[in-house]
């Protein structure tokens, strides 16, 4: 009996040992810093993105030229069928030329946001932050981030 008292005993404190140290194992961790940024406002702040803002609505202003000469175009036809016909030929020639902004503007989209966050990644290595979450999700907390990597990304 005794002997099983004595095993009890320290099996007990070998236990209270081994929680003892987990706990105080779990409360000197440090939760990692988290960095949140305002996509939008570095976005906003692109030369990049300014660039593209600028080419489309240049392709927008070339592409009303063209519907207007287009129109016009059509307008001189004399009968029904030819007027038909024009109108047909423009219609298509329109679908082409938004198909073909459309994949251009994507594309060019793409490159940008693949460039943005490969700074923003770039950027939370070197500070040492794990996890960057973009600002419109994080109700409280983090340490923004989006003034330094808006002047990176310009």
């Amino acid at each position: 009996m005794k002997k099983q008292v004595k095993l009890l005993m320290a099996v007990a404190f070998a236990f209270g040992i081994g929680f003892g140290t987990a706990n105080l194992a779990i409360s000197n961790a440090t939760a990692p810093t988290i960095a949140v940024v305002n996509i939008d406002k570095v976005l906003n702040s692109s030369s990049q993105v300014a660039a593209l803002k600028r080419e489309q609505k240049a392709k927008a202003s070339e592409l009303k030229t063209w519907l207007k000469n287009a129109q016009d175009d059509v307008d001189k036809q004399k009968t029904p069928q030819s007027k038909q016909a024009m109108r047909a030929k423009y219609e298509k020639e329109l679908m082409n030329k938004r198909a073909a902004n459309n994949k251009a503007f994507s594309s060019k989209l793409a490159a940008i946001d693949a460039s943005v966050t490969k700074t923003i990644s770039q950027y939370a290595k070197s500070k040492g932050y794990p996890i960057v979450l973009a600002k419109s999700v994080v109700i409280y907390g983090g340490t923004d981030i989006t003034n330094e990597v808006a002047k990176l990304v310009k």
